[in-house]
């Protein structure tokens, strides 16, 4: 009885912020999320998450079955716009509105299928409208894969066909007549930011799609006039979608001020100048989006030394910013996650499998210096560096204490099958560049990505990422330098054992 008072009572204040409907009834939300079987999932009112970041207090957790399937049931006096979240990041394709006595069902395909987004039960006559977005904009993988692609010979041309999916979305919505304006207003904002968004992000991976280089893409004119018809305020803001917006928004802005510069000072300046940014804004909800967003960057910023020291300043000038206490807390608890980044911090351990499923402990190398890779072979870059790697280890010996750890960041059984194949030096691409041996070093594998739980404390969002780690097990740099550049750093740190 004790438990389900603690339960009630910690459901109770989750949903005390939302819109309060003065009547008590049992609601219920279920469905399939086919792309997290077995998975723990989390039911969060949108305006407490922010895509990416740890959050703050306690919600409604259950577990999907071995197909995907979920069931949340709670009690509440409340409406709210939700969530569904797992390791920090949604995974419904629409924020859901539930209202009291509401007993929804979600049926959402797979993101690599053909697109499906059915809503059924009591209440879902006004969400209906979901459905038909869905099937217009399908958020799958062959999506992104056109998108994320040298398809759009211009900017322009990637410019009409984001704008024609857009302005189909907003007719489709019109055409639904008895929509609550609280619903209609919410998706309309969606559609603004999911535009806003894809064509922003676009600008930050063009070069890379068309010509293979990392240069951000100044486009005309024309193609960044759709801003101006963005109202950013607290309504605007309180959509998924517009959080997602935020980091494409605030890149652009600094881009726009860091044109005539170099890439080494865009590196070496631009979190510091979106900070100051960001500061010198009046308070909003917004602005308290742009401050989240710029957690963003910070793992970038952890390359350079004077990081941590911009990162206090901003701590100290947005104690009083924030326009919504909500968000102040959020922005402290992930701040604080960086801040045990700092060299000399105790380095988080964490357990990964090798390709024959035996876990390893980071902590199992304690009593070595330990240089961290970790890398994907999809990532080109990493597979450049591989030729460096190998001259690394070749020039330590076999007894000396320094560890070689790649720990490889694949998303799904599929490409978990691919690594292996690559590290055992047959793959059928890249074989040659390992020999057609075996890759030295101590190889783990993290599956979901920059997602998987495991290593989250390292804040990673890039790869190649490297980090080096003293004997004692703590940490000299989150971002320490590349396999041709770390040498000088290792040996130093072997000085030191072999003076003890």
């Amino acid at each position: 009885m004790k438990t389900r008072l603690i339960v009630l009572i910690a459901l109770m204040s989750l949903f005390g912020a939302c819109k309060n409907e003065k009547k008590e009834a049992q609601t219920i939300l279920n469905g399939i999320l086919p792309d997290l079987k077995n998975e723990t999932i989390t039911l969060v009112p949108v305006q407490d998450y922010f895509p990416g970041l740890t959050m703050v207090g306690t919600y409604p957790t259950v577990k999907t079955d071995s197909l995907g399937k979920y069931l949340f049931r709670f009690t509440t006096t409340n409406s709210c716009f939700y969530q569904i979240i797992n390791n920090n990041y949604h995974q419904l394709r629409a924020d859901i509105y539930l209202e009291p006595g509401d007993s929804l069902f979600v049926d959402q395909s797979s993101w690599r299928d053909k697109p499906k987004f059915l809503i059924d039960g009591k209440g879902s006559d006004k969400l209906k409208h979901l459905e038909k977005d869905c099937l217009i904009f399908p958020k799958n993988k062959s999506f992104y894969d056109k998108i994320r692609s040298d398809y759009f010979s211009t900017e322009l041309d990637f410019k009409r066909f984001i704008d024609s999916i857009h302005f189909e979305r907003v007719d489709a919505l019109t055409s639904f007549k008895d929509i609550p304006d609280l619903l209609r207003n919410h998706h309309l904002n969606t559609l603004n930011a999911e535009r806003a968004q894809l064509l922003l992000e676009h600008l930050e991976r063009r070069n890379y799609y068309i010509k293979q280089k990392p240069d951000y893409y100044y486009p005309d004119e024309s193609y960044v006039g759709f801003l101006d018809s963005i109202n950013f305020d607290n309504d605007f803001s309180k959509t998924t979608a517009s959080k997602l917006l935020t980091n494409s928004y605030l890149n652009y802005l600094a881009r726009q001020a860091f044109k005539s510069k170099t890439d080494k000072e865009w590196w070496e300046e631009s979190l510091s100048w979106k900070l100051k940014f960001v500061s010198a804004q009046p308070k909003s909800l917004w602005t308290d989006l742009l401050a989240l967003s710029t957690i963003r960057d910070y793992s970038f910023g952890l390359m350079r030394d004077d990081f941590f020291i911009d990162l206090e300043t901003f701590d100290n000038a947005f104690k009083d910013k924030f326009f919504n206490s909500q968000n102040k807390n959020l922005f402290k608890v992930n701040i604080t996650s960086y801040k045990n980044l700092a060299p000399g911090k105790p380095a988080t351990d964490f357990a990964l499998p090798d390709s024959s499923g035996n876990m390893h402990r980071l902590s199992d190398f304690k009593g070595n210096v330990v240089y961290i890779d970790f890398w994907g072979t999809w990532c080109y870059p990493c597979i450049q560096e591989i030729p460096d790697a190998l001259v690394l280890q070749q020039r330590y010996a076999k007894d000396e204490p320094v560890t070689f750890l790649y720990v490889a960041l694949e998303y799904d059984s599929t490409d978990i099958a691919g690594w292996k194949e690559f590290i055992s030096g047959n793959d059928s691409r890249f074989g040659k560049l390992l020999h057609h041996k075996p890759f030295p070093g101590v190889h783990l594998v993290a599956e979901k990505q920059f997602r998987n739980e495991a290593i989250s404390a390292y804040k990673l969002n890039s790869a190649p990422t490297h980090v080096l780690i003293d004997q004692n097990g703590n940490i000299v740099k989150a971002r320490a330098k590349r396999s041709n550049e770390i040498r000088e750093d290792i040996d130093e740190l072997l000085k030191t054992i072999k003076k003890k």
